[in-house]
């Protein structure tokens, strides 16, 4: 079943219209026929038919020819051929007798008045007639028309008059009727084009704002409604980073007192009790942390972006996050391949190459390896992070870059935000991530930057 169309239900509404028109364009004629006298009002008529039946009344095959041209001149002009039903037949007598009677003439139709228009019914049909009587004998001419409009219309309609002309003009309406409906819709299709093209946190008004009406009112309301949610969207964010921002004090406050408790603790338990409070602390403090990257990186700022000497920085970064490494026994391994700038963010940067370096530290088992590649591609800077971890099932790699989603299966902890920060970063700096299964099993996160040029 096909999809609703808006061209499929104007061009269909044009045809119906179309169709309606013809329609009242009949019943018009056929009405305007039927109430105006028309050809039974012609006076004329009347006298050169008699005048033919009175000077050739002696010549009875010459006055034949003559009123059977009569009759076909009018029925050419006012009837419809050879079709008696819908046209004029001419009933001419002399003397009491039909000495001329057009093709299935009613010649049970007669006049009980000269000179005026009559409608009588013959064998239940009706019929419109007009009699006159030559003043110089006993000729009578008769004009006869069909009087009953309903049995006219199905008549017309039975011999194609109706039909026929609608199946001829459609074909070629349609071509028209197609390129009109999308020429209109050509403002239409472009704001569609643009709405197509916003990413998910793109909620800036609608550049495009047409010049007919319609269109704009719905432009105007779309715009409204994408302010509201960039209204609701910042206040949510404007809570958690306060939210969050209030969070570290007291966290950090709580990490002191516990440490300080600890050496002055000497039971074995109490300061393993105090240890679990301690790592619960950190974290809720690396939560934090991530909350309130997440939420800058998600603010867009009008400043431009500036080249950034991304080989250094992820150096800078490794070096910064190996005591971690060391402390889990992991081993950081760096491939560049000569010196790589890319257009960013610095702070956004960072976020990004420490959430992808601790998590790979985090979820890879002792006395393994974690390579981090950076190198040009095609596509641009291209940084990869493999570790030996247990990976993620290919079913969940779309799903962990929403935030707080974390595998089922993963015994680890953690808050889902990682890769989420990961996500909005690259997606602020016009790059891509991609996740797949590394050479030892694990998982291997790939970004492409593009690149940018030193500066200066």
């Amino acid at each position: 079943m096909t999809a609703p169309s808006l061209v499929r239900r104007i061009m269909l509404a044009q045809l119906l219209l179309l169709t309606l028109l013809w329609c009242a364009f009949l019943t018009y004629v056929l009405w305007e026929s039927l109430r105006s006298p028309g050809l039974l009002g012609g006076a004329k008529v009347f006298d050169t038919v008699l005048a033919v039946a009175d000077q050739l009344e002696d010549r009875p095959q010459a006055r034949y020819g003559v009123l059977r041209e009569i009759d076909l001149a009018l029925r050419e002009d006012y009837g419809a051929g050879d079709d008696s039903d819908i046209s004029t037949s001419l009933i001419v007598r002399s003397h009491g007798k039909v000495i001329y009677a057009s093709a299935e003439a009613p010649l049970g139709v007669r006049n009980t008045r000269y000179d005026t228009n009559e409608r009588i019914t013959v064998d239940g049909r009706v019929w419109r007639s007009r009699t006159a009587k030559s003043p110089r004998s006993d000729a009578e001419a008769s004009l006869v028309i069909p009087g009953d409009a309903w049995a006219f219309f199905i008549h017309i309609n039975s011999r194609g008059y109706y039909v026929l002309p609608l199946l001829i003009s459609l074909p070629f309406l349609l071509l028209p009727a197609w390129l009109s409906v999308r020429v209109a819709l050509r403002p239409w299709s472009k704001v569609a084009r643009e709405v197509a093209e916003r990413g998910p946190h793109d909620l800036t008004p609608l550049k495009s704002v047409p010049k007919h009406e319609e269109l704009r009112n719905m432009v105007d309301c779309i715009n409204d409604l994408l302010a509201r949610v960039r209204e609701s969207a910042g206040r949510e964010r404007a809570f958690i980073a306060d939210a969050a921002h209030e969070l570290r004090t007291p966290l950090a406050a709580m990490r002191i007192n516990v440490e300080a408790l600890q050496s002055h603790v000497a039971d074995a338990h109490q300061r393993e009790l105090l240890g679990g409070i301690l790592n619960s602390g950190n974290r809720a403090t690396r939560l934090v942390r991530q909350l309130l990257l997440l939420m800058r990186s998600e603010t867009r700022t009008e400043a431009p972006l500036r080249p950034v000497a991304f080989t250094a920085l992820v150096q800078e970064r490794l070096a910064a996050l190996s005591p971690l490494a060391t402390e889990r026994e992991v081993e950081l391994e760096l491939d560049a391949r000569g010196e790589v700038w890319v257009d960013g963010a610095r702070e956004g940067l960072v976020s990004l190459i420490d959430n992808l370096v601790e998590n790979a530290i985090k979820y890879s088992p002792a006395r393994s390896r974690i390579e981090v590649g950076l190198h040009m591609a095609e596509q641009g800077v291209q940084l990869s992070v493999s570790d030996a971890g247990p990976g993620i099932a290919p079913a969940m790699r779309e799903r962990v870059f929403d935030r707080f989603f974390r595998d089922p299966d993963q015994i680890q902890s953690g808050s889902g935000l990682g890769l989420a920060i990961v996500k909005t970063v690259v997606r602020e700096h016009g790059g891509s991530v991609a996740l797949d299964t590394s050479a030892e099993g694990g998982l291997t996160v790939t970004v492409i930057l593009p690149a940018g040029k030193p500066a200066g």
